[in-house]
Parts: C-alpha cells; structure tokens; sequence
C-alpha cells in the first residue's frame, strides 16, 4: 500500500471506530416509557438495557412467588446501539430495545437479568479472567393496580439492575428490592 494513503486511512478507522464506540458512564440515559393499557387488576412492566452497546444484550424472566419464571422476550439492546442497525440485521440477530408486560397487581413480581458476555476462549476452552463480572442481582416487588414500572439494567463498570415506578410525567421512583433467595425469617 502507498504510504501517502497509508495515513489517511488510519485516521478515518480511527475516527469510524471512536464514533462507533460505547456510551460513557456518564450519558446512561434512557427514553420515555410508554405503558400497555391496563386494567383494575393490572400494571405495566417495561424492561429495558442501558449501555453495553451490542456486546452485552439482556434476557429477562420474570414471575411470581410461586416460583415459576417466564422468559420475557427477546434479548433486550441498548435503544442507542438498536436505532443504529440496519432493518435486515435486526431480523437476522434477533433482539429489541425494550419488552412490554402486564403483572397482576398486589402480587409480588420476581424479575432477573442474564447479561450475555463474551467469554475469553484459549484454543476453544472458555477460560475465567479477572474481568469476569457477577450478574446482576435479581429483584422483587409488589406492583400496583393501573401504575408503570420499568426494570432497568444499565451496562457500565458493573451490572446493576433497577425497577422504577415511572409516574405520568415521567418521575421515577425506585421501587424494587433484591431478592432474598434463603430460608424465611
């Protein structure tokens, strides 16, 4: 390759790759939530992912004291990186930006996150590194009637799941309590 578009190039990879980069810690922000219709025994509950880009989709279960989990959906993007893919790659991949449910209110809701990393391979063994991260830590709540709620997970330095009641005008309030997997008190 000639040297005088040796540099050039370089500079345009560059400058492509920095562009294609994942969001700093500190632009976590996510857009408004909209809620299913609902009935009088009903609440909206919207997962979403913020952060990680598509290196480290989310896959929701949720369920109730009985201890039976349902799969959620499709795994859960970034709504930044998802705008940014092109229609054809999205059908093929699978995945969205965000799932919509609705729980029986005034039961108590279990929600879980598996976050999909990519694992270190040597010579096609999975090998452990000291960047593994933990899953984030399941939650419980108990919704109520005709309210919003979005479970949150935001892809940073670690991976940290939240749910939020979301009001009308779009305040939050953290509602959400992690799961206590033991014995009763």
């Amino acid at each position: 390759m000639k040297t005088y578009l040796a540099v050039p190039l370089a500079i345009t990879l560059a400058l492509v790759m920095t562009g294609c980069s994942s969001r700093k810690a500190g632009d976590l922000t996510s857009t408004p939530v909209v809620p299913l219709v609902m009935n009088d025994h009903q609440a909206s509950l919207t997962f979403r992912t913020i952060g990680g880009e598509g290196d480290h989709p989310v896959s929701y279960m949720y369920g109730y004291s009985d201890g039976r989990m349902d799969d959620a959906g499709d795994r859960v993007y970034d709504t930044a990186y998802f705008k940014r893919i092109p229609a054809y790659l999205k059908r093929i991949g699978g995945g969205t930006d965000s799932i919509s449910k609705l729980v029986d209110a005034d039961k108590v809701v279990h929600v879980e996150g598996t976050v999909k990393a990519k694992q270190f391979t040597f010579n096609g063994i999975p090998m452990p590194t000291p960047f593994d991260k933990e899953q984030p830590v399941a939650q419980q709540f108990t919704p109520q009637a005709k309210k919003n709620y979005v479970v949150e997970t935001v892809i940073a330095d670690t991976w940290v799941m939240n749910v939020y009641e979301v009001s009308p005008t779009g305040e939050r309030k953290t509602v959400g309590a992690q799961k206590n997997d033991g014995a009763a008190d």
